[in-house]
């Protein structure tokens, strides 16, 4: 059941609490009159007055709580936004645990591939991976590896059909070949 339901079913017993209120005061008010029309006096045998005795307390909470309830169903048809903000907040955080699974599971692949290299390699490959067409130049620095090693590392990934490496000015951009 949503809110905008619930919002409804509160207004709907409001009203009929508020009608059952009426209904009870005006049969106590007939039985007020019956009596003054038999006795032609509102006070009976002991002196007391059958309108000052009366206790109003029960109708005035009667219709309190009617009018409460009737504003409340109100808000919440109209007003309270929660269970949208909730539903909103549902789907960002399952789309989040969703593209967190998926980016685990490929990272997971990554890492497996991965295993059958040395650890100069598996740098070298992690840093392609994070940057794809990083320049050998800057890979290099980023890695903080000798230009000889880097140069035979490369070459060998290469061969190995790995990585390719495109020529740019006078250095190369690597890039990582489908590792799947």
């Amino acid at each position: 059941m949503n809110q905008k339901q619930i919002g409804i079913i509160i207004i709907i017993l409001g009203v009929l609490l508020t009608m059952f209120t009426y209904v009870v005061k005006i049969k106590e008010d007939n039985s007020i009159n019956f009596i003054v029309q038999q006795q032609g006096s509102c006070f009976l045998d002991d002196g007391t007055c059958l309108h000052a005795d009366r206790d109003y307390s029960l109708y005035v909470f009667g219709f309190i709580l009617s009018a409460a309830l009737i504003i409340l169903g109100f808000y919440l048809i109209f007003f309270d936004k929660t269970q949208e903000i909730l539903a909103k907040h549902q789907i960002e955080v399952s789309s989040a645990l969703k593209e967190a699974k998926k980016n685990d599971g490929e990272k997971g692949k990554f890492d497996a591939f991965l295993s059958g290299f040395n650890k100069d390699e598996q740098t070298v490959l992690r840093a392609i991976k994070e940057q794809e067409g990083i320049k050998q130049a800057t890979l290099r620095y980023k890695i903080g590896m000798s230009k000889t090693g880097l140069s035979l590392t490369l070459k060998s990934l290469e061969e190995r059909g790995i990585i390719s490496r495109k020529p740019s000015g006078k250095t190369n951009e690597v890039f990582l070949r489908n590792f799947n």
